[in-house]
C-alpha cells in the first residue's frame, strides 16, 4: 500500500507543504489508521513524502513513532520515500532521542538513499547498516552469504539480524533475509 502523506494531510483539511506541531500529527495519524484498517499481515506501507517540505519534532513524534510501534504490534512495515532533507535530520533526531530516553530503538527503510548515504533513517550500528545496505542493493540473502560479505560469525550475525528484523526493518522470507 502506498500512501502519499500530503494527499492524507490535505484529506484531514491540513495545509501543506509543512507538517508541524502534535495537533497535526495526531489528526494525520487517525486518517492514516483508517487506511491501515484494510491491510494485510505482514504488509509494507510506503509513506510517499513528495511535496513536503519540512515536518517537525513534533509531527514525527506523533505520526511516524506512533506508526512504527503500531507497525510492530500490528505486524506491518513501514518504508518512507521522499523525504526531504530537512524532514530527514529531523526524523533521525527524534529517532535518536527515542533510543536514548525510551531505552529502545526505531529505525526506518528509505527507498532510495538519503542525504546520510543510508536507506535508512534512525540510529544504527556500522554492522547492521552494512548489512541493512548489503539486502537493499542484493534484494535478498541467507546467513552464510552475508555472513561472509561481513567477514562475522554466523552466531553474531543472527543476533544481528534477530534485531534489525525487530525493528522492522529487514524480514525473513523462508531461509533468507530481505530489506523491507
Amino acid at each position: 500500500m502506498i500512501i502519499n502523506v500530503a494527499k492524507l494531510a490535505k484529506e484531514a483539511k491540513i495545509k501543506t507543504p509543512d507538517l508541524i506541531t502534535r495537533p497535526v500529527g495526531r489528526i494525520v495519524y487517525v486518517k492514516m489508521k483508517e487506511k491501515l484498517s484494510i491491510i494485510g499481515e505482514g504488509e509494507t506501507v510506503v509513506l510517499d513524502f513528495e511535496n513536503i517540505k519540512v515536518i517537525d519534532s513534533s509531527f514525527i513524534d506523533e505520526f511516524l513513532v506512533k506508526l512504527i510501534i503500531d507497525a510492530e504490534s500490528d505486524d506491518f512495515y513501514i518504508k518512507v520515500r521522499n523525504i526531504s532533507p530537512v524532514s530527514e535530520i529531523n526524523i533521525d533526531s527524534v529517532f535518536v532521542s527515542y533510543s536514548n530516553y525510551k531505552n529502545g530503538r526505531i529505525a526506518l527503510v528509505r527507498d532510495e538513499l538519503g542525504k546520510n548515504n543510508k536507506y535508512y533513517i534512525g540510529p544504527l550500528t556500522e554492522q547492521e547498516s552494512d548489512i541493512l545496505g548489503y539486502l537493499k542493493i542484493n534484494q535478498h540473502a541467507g546467513v552464510e552469504e552475508i555472513s561472509k560479505y561481513c567477514g562475522m560469525e554466523s552466531e553474531v550475525l543472527t543476533g544481528i539480524l534477530t534485531e534489525l528484523s525487530r525493528l522492522r526493518v529487514v524480514r525473513k522470507i523462508g531461509g533468507e533475509f530481505v530489506s523491507v
